[in-house]
């Protein structure tokens, strides 16, 4: 097997296309743009590959957190390297036509605030 890479989303371009096997993001895919990135992350995966996340998102339980964190999300991002927080990555992914195997949003305790708690955590296919 192959050693892990750790590349951005936006260095992908040394990858050849449908060679690896599984992308992870943990909290890049926040700081980057989705519909770029996304496209990259289908190119480089194999057919049978894999895309795992633990991302920020946006809250779907509370209309009130939705609107704050709308609201928040570009101060958000200017403190955290460009994280945002007002993306539906399940909802942006599933509508790109990825295949979800496993999904569940998570509220971390130990979140550094409450606007950022919503994380996603699943594995989809292209």
């Amino acid at each position: 097997a192959s050693p892990p890479l750790n590349l951005s989303t936006s260095n992908l371009s040394a990858v050849a296309s449908e060679s690896v096997d599984a992308v992870v993001s943990l909290s890049a895919l926040c700081r980057a743009n989705l519909t770029a990135a996304l496209a990259e992350v289908r190119r480089v995966l194999k057919s049978n590959g894999r895309l795992v996340v633990f991302e920020p998102t946006l809250g779907l339980d509370s209309r009130s957190t939705r609107r704050l964190q709308v609201l928040a999300s570009p101060l958000h991002e200017a403190l955290t390297d460009g994280c945002r927080l007002d993306d539906d990555l399940a909802g942006l992914l599933e509508e790109g036509g990825w295949s979800r195997q496993s999904m569940a949003r998570h509220s971390l305790a130990a979140a550094r605030s409450w606007l950022t708690a919503p994380f996603v955590l699943g594995v989809w296919r292209p």
